[in-house]
This record gives C-alpha cells, sequence and structure tokens, in this order.
C-alpha cells in the first residue's frame, strides 16, 4: 500500500527513531556527529528502592556493624585517656603534698634554728 517505506523490521525501526536513515550511523538530518536519542525513561526510583530487601537489611547490618565496632574503639581510647589523665592528676597531687612537706619541714627547722639562736642569744646576754 505505502511503496516509499521499506518492508524490514530493522529499517522501520529506524523510522520510529529518527526517520528515514541510509546506514545505521548516518542520521536523517545529517549531522552525524550528534548522539543518537533514546527514549525517556519516567520510572526512576530511589537509589535505596532500587536494591531487594534482603540486600538492603544486609547493608544495614553492616552499616551497624561498623558503627558499633567504631563505637567501641571510641570508648576505648577516651577510656585510655581518662585513665592517663587520672595517673597524671594523682602524681600532681602526691607532688604537691611533697613539696608541701618540704616546707612545712623547712620552716620547722628554721623555727628549731631560731629557738636555738635565742638560746644562745640568751646565754651570751648572762655571761
Amino acid at each position: 500500500m505505502n511503496d516509499t517505506l521499506p518492508s524490514t523490521a530493522k529499517i522501520d525501526s529506524k523510522i520510529a527513531v529518527g526517520g528515514v536513515v541510509d546506514s545505521v550511523n548516518r542520521r536523517v538530518s545529517g549531522k552525524s556527529w550528534k548522539l543518537q536519542k533514546t527514549a525517556t525513561v519516567r520510572s526512576q526510583k530511589a537509589k535505596t528502592l532500587r536494591n531487594s530487601w534482603a540486600k538492603r537489611s544486609e547493608e544495614r547490618s553492616k552499616k551497624q556493624a561498623v558503627k558499633a565496632l567504631e563505637k567501641q574503639m571510641k570508648d576505648d581510647k577516651q577510656a585510655e585517656k581518662d585513665r592517663k589523665r587520672a595517673i597524671t592528676l594523682e602524681r600532681k597531687k602526691i607532688q604537691e603534698e611533697k613539696e608541701r612537706m618540704e616546707t612545712l619541714a623547712a620552716k620547722m627547722s628554721a623555727k628549731r634554728l631560731q629557738r636555738l639562736k635565742k638560746r644562745e642569744a640568751r646565754k651570751k646576754a648572762r655571761v
């Protein structure tokens, strides 16, 4: 009936895409450098919905395991930090107590020296 259209299925698909084409790579407009257009995909899903439920639940469990491990490592690191801080504070307290005792001992010996000097002075005054 229509003599202008070829009867082969290969050429029919070309007509549906962009008109009658001489060869596979040539376009009707002659702009061979342009890309061949394809049908627009209308049904786009979210990235999370592309995977099956089992795969998503597996990924979720892996993420939870990784988070738990990270939390464990963070807690261990913080505990070590706290332990070191406590040791440092304890050392500082011991050092301060030691210095306080030394100054107290120095004062006591100074007082003792003063007493001795006073005694000596009194002895000299008597004589």
